[in-house]
């Protein structure tokens, strides 16, 4: 089994790597890739980890807030990735970034900044301060009635009333087609989703590989693996490298594009905001 950890540089890839090890996976297991990292080949599993903003041009929007951190580098990576994922049957997962990341490679939107575009009283990115710990809870998580009864469904639903960690300034706005929210925070803003048809995709908006001490917490990390040694145990080697040897996808080349049109702001991945 091969699970590909999407990430870049300023991430705290160790600890992603760490909360898969505690959920069960063996460390030849996990391959870390960040942009400009060689292809790594059919994989069995993709967790898409936190990191910068999605750019707004990639759901069809104009930047509407000076709060913006972007890296394109980041976005053609994770969008290629995702588009692999797909084409193998491979299950993903997404946290924070990732969840976002899904959600627009799915057809959904964003708030590309919560204070100033949504602000209804509850903290979302309670952790921007750099002395804060990692593990810092900020809000609780309501299940949603009437989920599928996936096993990560049920691990979601057992969250119910339980305080996360928080610490992001972008969110759903527009749930895309296919996905079903699990969880939400008490302003109902979507923290966790699935799809129920086809391969395992699901995510979260809150950083459990921060709390996987907990059981409840690393039993999401369990039933992610659990989809993934699923289809690797299924797959008989026969799935191929992307084409060229590259992350090049048509899919993902159609949501990058945008960063060439006039207007679209330049890539800021100097000013990464780690998540």
């Amino acid at each position: 089994m091969k699970i590909v950890i999407a990430s870049d540089a300023k991430q705290p890839n160790e600890i992603y790597r760490g909360a898969l090890l505690a959920a069960g996976a063996l460390p030849e297991e996990l391959v870390v890739v960040t942009p400009g990292d060689p292809d790594p080949g059919a994989f069995d599993g993709l967790l898409l980890a936190g990191g910068a903003d999605v750019d707004p041009a990639l759901y069809g929007e104009a930047p509407a807030t000076p709060t913006l951190e972007l890296h394109s580098e980041r976005d053609t990576l994770d969008f290629a990735l995702y588009a692999a994922a797909e084409k193998l049957h491979a299950p993903v997962f997404g946290i924070c970034r990732g969840l976002q990341v899904l959600n627009v490679a799915l057809g959904g939107t964003l708030w590309q900044d919560l204070p100033s575009q949504r602000a209804r009283g509850v903290p979302h990115e309670v952790d921007a301060n750099p002395h804060s710990t990692k593990d810092r809870r900020a809000h609780v998580v309501r299940a949603r009635p009437g989920a599928s009864g996936s096993r990560f469904a049920a691990t979601v639903a057992a969250l119910e009333g339980e305080s996360v960690n928080s610490r992001h300034h972008q969110g759903v706005k527009d749930l895309a087609a296919g996905l079903v929210p699990l969880a939400a925070s008490p302003d109902d803003l979507v923290e966790a989703f699935e799809r129920p048809a086809g391969s395992f995709l699901a995510a979260v908006q809150w950083h459990p590989e921060n709390l996987v001490a907990e059981r409840k917490q690393k039993a999401l990390f369990e039933a992610f693996l659990e989809a993934s040694r699923a289809r690797a145990r299924g797959s008989a080697g026969g799935f191929t490298h992307f084409r060229d040897g590259t992350f090049a996808s048509k899919r993902a080349s159609a949501l990058v594009s945008s960063h060439e049109h006039p207007g679209a702001p330049p890539s800021a991945g100097g000013t990464d905001r780690p998540q």
